[in-house]
Formats: structure tokens, C-alpha cells, sequence
């Protein structure tokens, strides 16, 4: 505490000895004042705007409380997804799911020739956000097409029964006449495989 004390006296005598020390002292104590009201004002700026964009989805809410076609929309929605879902094919596992979309794109190129080199990888599967019981497996189909089977080819893939979506496609008609081709597939995990 003396030491603390010392210190003070020694800054007195020192502001006492140079008075433009004083000027600057406050200077600084201007400058820090300013500063400390700027970042208010900052801050107050900002929850300004917050507040009123929490009123303005206030209002829009209750904009909407009345009304009950969204009630109406809700449950067609989740009627429509449910028929959808129930027209998955049901699998018991992930694996399972792998190897039904692995034999059908096998049944779909079996009419190539082996010249062509098609080939077939499953990549991976993984659930749908919201829909647990529903996985989508990925898989990749890369040959040396022409341009007409490449066509035909997707025909088929459009055609098919179950939900399958292309994700890239690319298709070269060059010498090579190449085809690289991704799809996902969906199917429904039922932990019992149905016919």
C-alpha cells in the first residue's frame, strides 16, 4: 500500500512540475470518453435493429395467426410424403438397399458388350434429413458408350420403378465415346425386406 501511495505522490509532483502534462491527461480522458460513447452508440445501433426486425416476424406471425390453410397445408404435406414414402422400395438394411440398386444398374447395362468396359461401383448410402427411415445409397456407372446407348441408357434410368435420380452425368463422343454417370437411389428401411 505505501508503495501504491509513493507512486501517487510521485505523479502529483510530476503533473505540479509540467503543466502540459495536465492538458494531455486530459486530452486522453476526452479521447477514451469518446471512444466509450461511440461504441455505445454502436451497440445501441445494432440492438435498435434487432428489435425491429423482431417485430417485423412478430407481425408477420401474427399475420398468419388466423389463418388455418397452413393448418390444411401441413396435413396434405405430410399425407403426400407419407404416400410417397410408403412407394419406396422397402429394404431391411443399408446393405441390402446397396446390393438391390447394384443388381438392377447390373441388369440394365447386361445388354452392353464387354468391350465397353462397364462397370458398376456403389459408393455409399446415408439417411434423408428428415426422414429416418429413409436412406438414399449412391452409386457410379462409368462405360465406354456412344452417344445413343448413353441416351438409352437413361431412358431406362427414367423409366425405372423406384425413385432413382441422376446426379452428374457426363458424356463424351470423342474416339473414346465414354460415359460417367452417378445416381442416388431411395429406398425405405423397414428392418424387414418387402416384396
Amino acid at each position: 500500500m505505501k508503495a501504491f501511495e509513493a507512486q501517487i505522490r510521485e505523479l502529483k509532483r510530476q503533473l505540479e512540475a509540467s503543466p502540459w502534462l495536465k492538458w494531455a491527461g486530459l486530452a486522453i480522458a476526452l479521447l477514451l470518453a469518446a471512444f466509450v460513447l461511440q461504441s455505445m452508440d454502436g451497440v445501441r445501433t445494432e440492438r435498435q435493429k434487432a428489435a425491429i426486425e423482431a417485430e417485423q416476424n412478430l407481425r408477420r406471425i401474427l399475420s398468419l395467426k388466423g389463418q388455418d390453410a397452413w393448418l390444411e397445408r401441413e396435413k396434405n404435406a405430410q399425407q403426400l410424403r407419407d404416400a410417397l414414402t410408403a412407394q419406396l422400395p422397402g429394404v431391411a438394411t443399408p446393405g441390402m438397399a446397396q446390393a438391390a440398386l447394384q443388381s438392377w444398374l447390373r441388369g440394365v447395362t447386361a445388354s452392353f458388350d464387354s468391350k465397353q468396359n462397364v462397370t458398376i461401383r456403389v459408393n455409399r448410402s446415408g439417411p434423408v434429413d428428415g426422414m429416418p427411415d429413409v436412406i438414399r445409397v449412391n452409386a457410379a456407372l462409368n462405360g465406354a458408350l456412344s452417344p445413343r446407348q448413353s441416351l438409352g441408357l437413361l431412358r431406362q434410368i427414367e423409366n425405372s420403378p423406384n425413385l432413382i435420380a441422376v446426379e452428374t452425368l457426363t458424356v463424351l463422343s470423342d474416339d473414346s465415346n465414354t460415359l460417367h454417370l452417378t445416381v442416388n437411389a431411395y429406398y425405405r428401411v423397414t428392418g424387414a425386406a418387402t416384396p
